[in-house]
């Protein structure tokens, strides 16, 4: 649970962050969440730094050095909070700079603090109470946009329902939504409007199930929580709700969602598709050489069978998917894209105009994202190989000074010191080679996967055209 707060609050606060900013944007988040702790380093230096670092300070060392150390830390947090606030354009702060968009950071700091503090208070507490009533909790990772919650929440218990565990919307319980009430409490407008203000909360016979930004909490007894986490796992797979949190899972997710997407708006057209299958297969290969957490593996593994399963016309173990995805909604018959199911020709010729010219901006909006990160990774590989060239280059400088000094040396001298001269330039000779083989042996096709996407997806555009 502490994991999904976590990879949440990083999105809510900074959206989706580059590769570059990942661990600047963690760090952030981890030191505020520990802020109270700072805190306490004021009255209490030494204590504080025991609880935080495990290492105990010498009585000889003056507590005021180490008071002044918290104080320092304390007051950089929220105000490094406010600055990566503003940095990354955060509505909240208005438009404003230094120091006033740097206090923004202020409620945004004590927000998450208290919310890690509460789901470590909290989390124990359900947990005994839990056992007491002989029930399991569990928490399933679902992140979920402001927009999307209440029709991921009705998902949900539709979903249940289907799979033999009928529930009821009743007001939930504090201690289950202790976390992501203190966010919208003492947070600011940012973590406001990333929280729903009426959170979902579900019960039935044997089981609570509560549906927050960052997961869906239940409670139920072992063998009801088992299935009630089945079920909302595989129906997960085919809306926007993202199970993973690590960065890297969740691009790798996000493209499982895109294949899902494509193929649930026509379903006739896209079935056994050659492409999507394909584009699966290249997700799947790219998570064999991708390090992610296990329990993100995992999710991968089954979403990318899952959406395969479906692609070939085969349906959902557990019957969870009954022709439309989390992410739709009940849409007018007249509306791009159609239903699936439903005939292209229905529409009118403007409205296909509009959804065809969608899609193709859609399209090659993702084929850039795709351009740019496969060109990041190719400078990356190219610039190992210049590595390698380089010191090529420089040792056969080398090579030709000492050759022509042994050259200088032989004819002025006719003696030994020549020769070693040669020797040595014969050494630098075979370590240029050497290198030059890595440089060589290390050199990509720029741009590969891109090439062959454009070309799918330009036989994908043709076909849709046609």
């Amino acid at each position: 649970m502490l994991q999904a707060i976590f990879g949440w609050a990083v999105r809510a606060l900074f959206g989706t962050p580059q590769e570059s900013e990942k661990t600047m944007l963690s760090i952030v988040v981890g030191a505020a969440a520990v802020w109270p702790l700072l805190l306490l380093g004021i009255p209490f230096p030494k204590v504080a730094a025991f609880v935080v670092a495990f290492v105990p300070i010498p009585k000889w060392v003056q507590p005021g050095w180490i008071r002044a150390f918290w104080i320092v830390c304390a007051a950089a947090v929220p105000i490094g909070v406010g600055a990566a606030l503003a940095r990354r354009g955060d509505t909240s702060t208005g438009g404003r700079s230094g120091w006033r968009a740097a206090l923004d950071g202020i409620p945004v700091t004590a927000a998450l603090s208290a919310a890690f503090l509460t789901a470590f208070v909290t989390s124990p507490i359900r947990r005994m109470w839990a056992m007491a009533r002989r029930r399991e909790e569990l928490t399933i990772p679902l992140l979920v946009e402001r927009e999307e919650y209440e029709s991921a929440a009705e998902t949900v218990r539709e979903t249940l329902e289907r799979g033999g565990l009928p529930t009821r919307r009743e007001e939930p319980p504090w201690l289950l939504t202790a976390p992501s009430r203190v966010l919208r409490g003492l947070g600011n407008r940012t973590l406001k409007d990333r929280i729903p203000k009426d959170l979902r909360f579900y019960r039935g016979k044997d089981i609570d199930v509560v549906v927050n930004p960052n997961g869906v909490t239940v409670q139920a007894e072992e063998e009801r929580a088992a299935r009630a986490h089945a079920l909302i796992s595989e129906k997960a797979t085919l809306g926007p709700g993202l199970q993973t949190v690590e960065p890297e899972a969740q691009k790798l997710e996000r493209r499982v969602k895109d294949v899902w997407t494509v193929y649930a708006r026509d379903r006739r057209s896209h079935a056994r598709s050659e492409v999507l299958l394909g584009r699966l297969d290249d997700i799947a290969k790219e998570l064999s050489k991708t390090f992610v957490p296990f329990d993100d593996w995992q999710v991968l593994y089954r979403e990318i069978l899952q959406v395969g399963r479906a692609i070939r016309g085969r349906p959902q173990l557990l019957g969870t998917e009954r022709g439309e995805s989390m992410s739709e909604e009940r849409r007018p018959e007249n509306q791009w894209p159609p239903r699936p199911g439903r005939r292209v020709s229905a529409l009118s010729t403007p409205q296909l105009v509009a959804g065809l010219t969608a899609e193709m901006r859609e399209l090659v909006r993702k084929e850039v994202d795709l351009a740019k990160a496969e060109l990041r990774v190719d400078l990356k590989a190219e610039a190992k190989s210049a590595k390698w060239l380089g010191l090529s280059a420089v040792l056969a400088l080398c090579f030709l000074d000492m050759l022509f000094v042994a050259a200088a040396l032989l004819v002025a001298r006719w003696i030994s010191p020549p020769l070693a001269a040669l020797l040595v330039a014969g050494a630098l000779l075979l370590l240029t080679a050497l290198f030059a083989m890595l440089g060589r042996a290390s050199l990509v096709k720029p741009m590969e996967s891109t090439r062959r996407t454009l070309n799918e997806s330009w036989a994908w555009a043709k076909n849709r055209i046609a």
